[in-house]
């Protein structure tokens, strides 16, 4: 979930598949708790909420080895839409808002670039699907749909609003809860490849839909820069793809060398709890971009008390849990993990609301070479770890070590630029 690769000027927020999803602010009316702003935020933690969900309700009702199967499958079906989408969501969002383009000068684009996808997509997943691959089958059978859920995405949020497009962010997520609980209670425990591409399937067709409806065709055509959208698109792409792949490539790299089962569940599951600071950080960071942007040099200049006082507290308990740890090894299998992940969490955070500032002072080249540095890092840390530590464990202290790394990183060259 990273907050790089926007244009100039545009504001970042959280992120869902990679991305973005907090609405921009200038798009809010009002602060309430019913504004649509409010509102918007409110159906995008709801679907961060569904998410974690549906990962408890399989371990739970399933077992852990059910939760490997099915994190490791939702990681490569949110890996794979990123990447096809190759970043054109962000473009339609600059070309609307910054270029004002009007957004059925766009539907014959789309309609082909999709066409084109689907034709492509359904070739090579028959063919998969011929050799076996169920999974990859389904994830390639998915792309027309989860990729044009990310385009309709766009194009209603400049058409429609905060508030539709807080709702059709969270109904991938809901719809996956909805899936889960029912097949949990058949009592099956495999094959949640067909689960998630039916969920990519009606979001996906929903979306478009309305989308479609939002955005009327034009009589006239209308000329507008077409390699303006894919400088900006190819710039927000390879950071959200990195980005993508850092679950899905974890969670394999445990699979692949042999943790699968009852670890890879485990493994899973803490990804979760690290993705919660991911996704606080996203929506403090329009927030703080929005300061940031007015300045003429950006700078961040201390934290607040609260957030200090809390990420205290956490690395506290951080510590707390490695040592009952070491006391009681019973409890090392699922303590020493969470204990791993909190200071990873935090640091993701510190990391992420300081690589605003950066954001906010276009220094786009560099987050993208911080994105490719944390999947690698992630990568080989993990690799290494793995040697020596159970698989939810090894996955903590490499994200631990990979958000330190990039903590540091931003640190240093925020310090540079202060003086």
């Amino acid at each position: 979930m990273s907050l790089h690769g926007r244009p100039s000027g545009e504001p970042p927020g959280a992120q869902h598949n990679g991305e973005p999803v907090q609405p921009p602010l200038h798009r809010a009316t009002g602060g309430g708790i019913g504004s649509p702003q409010a509102q918007s935020i409110a159906w995008q933690v709801l679907g961060s909420v569904a998410t974690l969900s549906a990962a408890l309700w399989v371990s739970w009702r399933l077992g852990l080895s059910a939760q490997g199967e099915f994190g490791l499958a939702k990681s490569w079906f949110d890996a794979a839409a990123v990447i096809a989408a190759l970043g054109v969501p962000q473009g339609l969002l600059h070309l609307q808002y910054r270029l004002a383009v009007p957004a059925g000068a766009l539907r014959g684009m789309l309609a082909c670039g999709l066409a084109l996808l689907a034709v492509v997509a359904a070739l090579a997943a028959a063919g998969l699907l011929a050799a076996g691959q169920v999974l990859a089958a389904a994830v390639l059978a998915s792309l027309p749909f989860a990729v044009g859920h990310l385009l309709a995405r766009s194009i209603l949020l400049a058409q429609r609003g905060v508030r539709l497009f807080g709702i059709v962010t969270a109904l991938p997520a809901l719809l996956v809860l909805a899936g889960v609980l029912a097949w949990g209670l058949t009592g099956r425990s495999h094959g949640f490849e067909q689960l998630l591409l039916a969920a990519a399937l009606v979001s996906g067709a929903t979306s478009l839909v309305l989308a479609w409806r939002s955005a009327p065709g034009i009589g006239l055509p209308v000329a507008w820069p077409q390699r303006e959208l894919w400088r900006v698109s190819l710039q927000s792409w390879l950071q959200a793809a990195l980005g993508g792949l850092l679950g899905a490539g974890l969670l394999s790299l445990v699979a692949w060398q042999g943790g699968g089962g009852p670890e890879l569940g485990a493994a899973s599951l803490g990804l979760h709890l690290y993705q919660l600071f991911a996704v606080a950080a996203g929506y403090l960071a329009p927030l703080l971009y929005d300061r940031l942007a007015r300045q003429v040099a950006p700078t961040l200049r201390g934290w607040p008390a609260p957030a200090r006082q809390l990420a205290v507290a956490l690395m506290a308990l951080s510590l707390l849990g490695i040592g009952l740890s070491a006391l009681k090894p019973l409890w090392s299998a699922w303590l020493l993990p969470l204990a791993l992940m909190l200071p990873a969490g935090v640091a993701a955070v510190a990391a992420r609301v300081a690589g605003t500032v950066l954001l906010a002072r276009g220094a786009y080249t560099e987050l993208s070479l911080q994105a490719a540095a944390r999947l690698l890092l992630a990568l080989a840390s993990a690799a290494l770890a793995l040697r020596w530590l159970p698989a939810a464990a090894a996955l903590a202290a490499a994200l631990l070590v990979t958000e330190l790394a990039t903590w540091w990183r931003v640190s240093a060259l925020l310090r540079a630029g202060a003086r």
